[in-house]
């Protein structure tokens, strides 16, 4: 799952924690190292003794720098799950890593999706799954009010930035890709094939330019860019325009112009002071649920240019909630302090919050209109895409390394890029573009699908074109 673009949407373990097993000056961290690698001792591994319990995992932890470049800002706790494979007795035909999006999600707490989605994969491959830095078993986040929703986020991620002190920057996307290579070592593997699911491909991205003769083959499923993209994200609202037409269009039970319909909502909405923020939301939302979610839109949208409230009421209502209330499961940090270190942003992250405020009215004065029924300033002051949010954020500081560096050369194993076709996330449009990064990549669009759909429909196109692509590429 990915930040929404900050959410266009939206532990008890006993380990055995190893030495560091990088160091500054030890050796290079990005160098590739499929032989070295082969012959390392094996992190030791002892059962997870932990809530959610993955079932078949055993777990381990390994210390690494919060800054390879700079060992005074101390250590840290990655930790991660192994499943043997089935037949252990046999020999393995290589060894899957599977990363989770958000960010902010823990690997870890999707283990029985990856094992539905991976299906007879496993008889014969091992899994791995790590916990980024920051979450899950890997020394969580420790930033109560943002992740309990008490107060502004503006406000409440500020607090967090001065609890993380100078290594705020050390939670961004280049680092958690040097600690999935630690990882990668410490267990002795050479080559690996490694899955990202939404903020897990930007992730895996990183990693592949960064250690790209590690992999065997790489799966990118829902992508979109690490690299090189608009802060706009255009091609978000024209997806999740286009697929509200397309639902309508292939639906019996829709009638009439859904476009049509969406111009005259958004102009009620404007009129009768709602404001567009719920139906944003409710876009984000549709992802997930492709195509009734955006069925439901379309009828809840119609029943209020109707004068009948009570279906938009019910459909974009906020949380009875208001945070996260499983630390486990999602930490909000881990969403909000990796998006505002590594996404772009339509100010300058390097300027003062006074002057960002500045270029954030000049950006959204100069920008052209086209996000369809929406303005500009619409988008840019919704919750969610992280321009607002990521104003009070410190600027970059000299340790700071982008996910993808200009010199930086891509993996030449084979990938597969897979998009839901009305996936208004991580749209099929970028992850044409992610796709073009590579040279040995081929695309995969599943029909009718939203986000991450392969994860929710083991029987879909999607997860079946995934696991086609890995009996022919993962050993």
């Amino acid at each position: 799952m990915t930040m929404g673009r900050m959410a266009w949407v939206a532990t008890c373990l006993t380990t055995i924690a190893l030495g560091c097993v990088a160091s500054a000056g030890a050796r290079d961290p990005r160098a590739s190292g499929a032989d070295r690698a082969a012959g390392a001792d094996r992190a030791p591994l002892k059962p997870c003794g932990a809530i959610p319990e993955p079932a078949g995992f055993r777990c381990g932890s390994i210390q690494v720098p919060f800054e390879r470049a700079d060992p005074s800002y101390g250590t840290t706790r990655i930790a991660f799950a192994v499943r043997t494979r089935d037949r252990a007795n046999r020999p393995s035909r290589g060894t899957i890593f599977a990363q989770e999006g958000g960010p902010g999600y823990a690997s870890t707490g999707t283990a029985n999706a990856y094992l539905k989605l991976f299906g007879d994969l496993l008889r014969r491959h091992d899994l791995v799954l790590v916990d980024m830095r920051g979450t899950g078993r890997s020394q969580p986040y420790r930033c109560p009010t943002l992740q309990h929703g008490i107060g502004p986020e503006q406000i409440t991620l500020s607090e967090c930035a001065r609890r993380l002190g100078e290594r705020f920057i050390s939670y961004r996307t280049s680092a958690a890709a040097d600690d999935l290579n630690a990882v990668r070592e410490a267990l002795g593997l050479g080559k690996i094939t490694l899955y990202g699911d939404s903020y897990g491909t930007f992730l895996a991205q990183s990693y592949a330019f960064r250690h790209p003769d590690t992999l065997r083959a790489l799966v990118l499923d829902s992508a979109y860019p690490a690299r090189g993209e608009s802060p706009w994200y255009g091609s978000l609202i024209r997806t999740g325009n286009r697929s509200l037409e397309l639902a309508c269009r292939r639906s019996p039970k829709c009638e009439g112009d859904a476009g049509r319909r969406l111009r005259r909502l958004v102009a009620h909405l404007r009129k009768t002071r709602r404001g567009v923020g719920g139906l944003l939301e409710a876009f984000g939302g549709a992802t997930y649920g492709t195509p009734d979610s955006y069925l439901a839109i379309d009828r809840a949208g119609t029943a209020l240019l109707h004068g009948r409230e009570r279906p938009w009421n019910e459909l974009t209502a906020p949380p009875r909630k208001p945070g996260y209330p499983d630390r486990f499961e999602y930490v909000r940090a881990g969403e909000l302090v990796v998006g505002c270190n590594d996404y772009p942003m339509i100010w300058e992250k390097s300027s003062s919050e006074p002057e960002r405020r500045r270029e954030l009215e000049r950006a959204i004065r100069s920008h052209a209109h086209d996000f369809g029924p929406f303005t500009p300033r619409e988008i840019a002051l919704s919750s969610g895409f992280g321009y607002l949010e990521c104003l009070t954020w410190p600027a970059p500081t000299d340790v700071y390394e982008p996910p993808i560096s200009a010199t930086d050369e891509p993996t030449r194993a084979p990938v597969l890029v897979v998009s839901g076709e009305m996936d208004n996330l991580t749209t099929p449009r970028e992850g044409r573009w992610v796709a073009d990064e590579f040279p040995n990549a081929r695309r995969f669009v599943a029909r009718n699908a939203g986000h991450v759909n392969a994860l929710y429909y083991r029987d879909g196109a999607a997860a079946n074109a995934i696991r086609a692509f890995l009996r022919h590429h993962a050993g």
